[in-house]
């Protein structure tokens, strides 16, 4: 009888390895799961860097296709290289004129793409994931959440 595998990426450990872990183990396994997720989503910013409506799209987080997160992307980059080749025509300085569409500079709108883009390629492993991460939290004990905590305190204040 074959092993069953755990597919959410995180590891290939059998079903039997994981049911011999302990209350010990949870810290690191919380760790590998975040580190997946946070993998999974391309290292994007937890706020958006975009606060308007893209004009024909809306907001870049409601965008739930890839299809339509391309071709927001494909609006933005030829919308703003046109602008660039216009202002240099007519001699003016994007430094001074930067092209902004919707409020936002292209390259804010381009970072929300591509996090938003990963996280719709991903979306069912994310789920997956998210929800072990919620089991693995609700598990550890109270020595290793407070630990947790003070380590992302610690995180926060020296950014």
């Amino acid at each position: 009888m074959a092993k069953k595998v755990m597919t959410t990426g995180v590891s290939t450990q059998s079903a039997k390895d994981l049911s011999s872990l302990t209350a010990n183990d949870i810290p690191a396994l919380l760790k590998t799961v975040t580190d997946k997720i946070n993998e999974l989503k391309g290292g994007i910013p937890k706020e958006a860097k975009t606060t308007g409506d893209l004009p024909g799209f809306g907001r870049i987080k409601d965008i739930t296709t890839v299809e339509s997160l391309i071709q927001a992307h494909s609006m933005v980059v030829n919308k703003e290289r046109v602008y660039n080749e216009s202002a240099a025509i007519l001699g003016v300085e994007t430094k001074k004129y930067p092209f902004k569409i919707g409020g936002s500079l292209a390259e804010e709108w381009v970072i929300d793409i591509l996090g938003t883009i990963n996280v719709v390629k991903n979306k069912v492993e994310l789920e997956k994931l998210t929800k072990i991460k919620t089991t693995l939290e609700s598990n550890l004990s109270a020595k290793a959440k407070l630990a947790r905590d003070l380590k992302e305190i610690n995180d926060m204040i020296n950014e």
